[in-house]
């Protein structure tokens, strides 16, 4: 059956290399009964009056049986996206492996399975979302065993829905009360992370590395934060310091920040009229704004790209136009002349400037005001 080889995708693979093909000949799959194969290829192939009589009338069915390839008719449902029989066996009590449909139906972008799955009663709480499968591994939650689970150990929904840039996925978990946890600073000393580097300094790594993915995923950041500019920006210049600290991995780094940045510059792209521009370029004014100052003059925004050289920002033509704007603001009528006007100006300021100093003590409201603050 090929078709169970291709379930998941290269970030969500199984591990098949362990497996070898001796597994699909195991015991698992031969101490099925003649009721659970026909369960089985009902809930695969959709048959929703077969899966409804058996759910409603045996008495010994096991709704958590497998086959050859480890799937329950849960995983099976959703993996060829049958809502009707996703909804019929989610109404059974002590179903397992829902965790991994869950991280199923998010892989492969069924929205409508997902909302399903999400209704269920283990979701009451966010607590089944914030917490990755390694850390539920005593649970039937996720479908671990000797033979490795279908998503890596450190992938939670929240983190799946955003490398897979679902972003309607990505809202209903953050309704949902999900959130991804910033991973600790490189150097941390906690006992968390001392445990973790003990035990496995390479799924250490990587999780910390699967985490930024999340939190450098243009769905996540636009979502979740309330300035996505200014934490896009923070968060590149954090993955360029990783990148020469953890020399390994540096071009995994290196990409995720060029990443954010390809995000702030993806966002000033989308400006439709001056005052969105103005919008992105100071950020949040409220807190900075002082008394009769303009808000056009400050520009954060753009001051903190330059801070963390995000060059494409800052010569992007809307933030290039809106600088060309304020520069000539109070002489708009030079922005026309000719370069040699323009020099000559810029010289005859520059030589009158003490004058222009004095004139502007003693009559700051006039005419003056404007030449000596251009």
């Amino acid at each position: 059956n090929l078709r169970n080889l291709t379930l998941s995708s290269p970030l969500c693979g199984r591990r098949q290399a362990v497996r070898g093909p001796a597994f699909m000949f195991n015991a698992r799959g031969t101490s099925l009964t003649s009721e659970e194969e026909r369960f089985l290829d009902a809930t695969e192939y959709g048959n929703i009056p077969v899966v409804r009589k058996m759910l409603d009338e045996s008495s010994t069915l096991n709704v958590n049986c497998v086959d050859y390839m480890g799937q329950n008719g849960l995983q099976l449902a959703v993996g060829n996206e049958h809502l009707e029989v996703t909804e019929l066996l989610l109404r059974r009590d002590n179903l397992a492996r829902i965790g991994d449909a869950l991280l199923l139906a998010i892989s492969k972008g069924y929205v409508r399975i997902v909302e399903a799955i999400l209704s269920h009663p283990s979701f009451f709480t966010s607590e089944r979302l914030t917490r990755s499968p390694c850390e539920l591994q005593d649970d039937d939650f996720y479908s671990y065993d000797e033979d490795g689970t279908r998503f890596s150990p450190d992938i939670t929904p929240i983190i799946l829905a955003a490398h897979c840039q679902k972003y309607e996925v990505v809202h209903m978990l953050l309704m949902k009360g999900a959130r991804i946890e910033r991973p600790h600073d490189y150097f941390c000393k906690c006992a968390d992370c001392t445990e973790k580097q003990r035990k496995d300094s390479f799924s250490h790594s990587r999780s910390r590395i699967n985490a930024y993915r999340g939190l450098a995923s243009p769905a996540y950041l636009s979502l979740s934060s309330e300035d996505p500019v200014l934490t896009a920006l923070e968060l590149s210049n954090e993955l360029a310091k990783l990148a020469n600290i953890e020399k390994e991995f540096k071009n995994d780094y290196r990409k995720l920040s060029m990443q954010c940045k390809d995000f702030v510059v993806g966002v000033l792209d989308l400006c439709r009229d001056t005052e969105e521009v103005e919008a992105i370029l100071n950020g949040d004014i409220s807190a900075e704004l002082e008394e009769g100052q303009h808000h056009r003059s400050l520009l954060s925004r753009v001051k903190l790209a330059i801070k963390y050289e995000v060059k494409k920002f800052v010569a992007h033509p809307n933030c290039q136009q809106q600088l060309l704007t304020i520069w000539y603001e109070n002489l708009s009528g030079l922005r026309e002349q000719a370069i040699a006007v323009k020099c000559l100006v810029v010289l005859v300021v520059a030589l009158g400037l003490p004058l222009l100093a004095v004139g502007y003590w003693f009559a700051p409201c006039s005419k003056v005001r404007s030449c000596v603050s251009w």
